[in-house]
């Protein structure tokens, strides 16, 4: 299958919405960045891949931002999605390694653990909604159905999965929400759990087998009808620049500064991907004088 996409469409004669991404690349992008283990790369994997279908209908420069501050060993899991299909995250303890479930499954939601999901979304307008819900599971397309139908009043049936080969790289990675629209009969929501129900393979196998979006997406719905209304691109994308980071330099205080500066040089890395920026005893003297 080629690159990542992110597919919108309607089910079911209108009754249902659905969004399909297939991030592979995106979540392996990561797994490289952050030199994480196979059950890190899963937790945020899935966070990521819900970040970006909570983000789909968000506009413009909009984003929402999903943090699991879980009480496990991987220590919390952030990650950031907008609406042009770009996404970044971060694990705290990217090296943790646990046993496998004894379906031999990665355990994610014991290397989460038990806490709260934080739901941000920052609007085109400057304003941040934040919603927080216990978590579920710590297997996160719970905890986010959850979260959809507490804070929204949105039914959500979510699939999320990651599956990771035995030299750490992703073979495939992707998501799918379905939500029935207002007045939806009850044999649509019946024939969407039923589709659910059946479904012998993972996503996570499913896309990893398909050979396209269109293989995957006639894969995961069965006989049901369904038509498309809009495909995008989906890929790994941070924010981060030089020019940023100095910013976070001048907000630590001048006598920080000067300590810096009499190291001669500061190295900062950024959270969301891994990228290192040197700042020599000149820049870092021009920060001092902006703070």
């Amino acid at each position: 299958m080629q690159h990542d996409e992110l597919w919108i469409g309607t089910m079911l004669e209108g009754n249902a919405r659905w969004v399909l991404v297939k991030t592979t690349d995106t979540v392996e992008e990561a797994r490289r960045r952050h030199g994480m283990s196979p059950v890190a790369t899963a937790a945020l994997g899935r966070l990521m891949t819900g970040a970006l279908i909570l983000a789909s209908s968000l506009k413009g420069e909009e984003n929402v931002t999903l943090r699991l501050l879980g009480d496990g060993p991987l220590g919390g899991v952030v990650a950031v999605g907008n609406a042009q299909g770009e996404v970044r995250g971060y694990v705290r303890e990217p090296l943790v390694n646990l046993p496998l479930k004894a379906s031999g499954k990665l355990d994610v939601g014991a290397a989460v653990g038990q806490g709260e999901l934080s739901v941000s979304r920052s609007l085109k307008n400057g304003e941040v909604y934040t919603g927080m819900v216990p978590m579920v599971s710590g297997e996160i397309a719970e905890d986010l159905v959850h979260y959809l139908l507490s804070s929204d009043q949105i039914p959500s049936a979510m699939l999320l999965g990651v599956l990771v080969e035995k030299d750490y790289h992703v073979a495939g990675a992707g998501g799918l929400l379905i939500q029935p629209l207002p007045g939806a009969p009850e044999e649509d929501i019946q024939a969407i759990e039923n589709l659910l129900g059946q479904l012998q393979t993972g996503i996570s196998e499913l896309v990893a087998q398909s050979e396209s979006m269109e293989e995957l997406l006639s894969r995961l719905m069965g006989h049901l009808p369904y038509h498309v209304l809009e495909r995008r691109s989906a890929g790994f994308k941070c924010m981060c620049s030089k020019e940023r980071l100095s910013g976070t330099l001048v907000s630590i205080g001048k006598k920080e500064i000067a300590d810096l500066i009499s190291d001669g040089n500061a190295e900062m890395v950024c959270h969301f991907c891994s990228q290192h920026y040197q700042f020599d005893e000149e820049e870092l003297q021009e920060i001092w004088e902006r703070a």
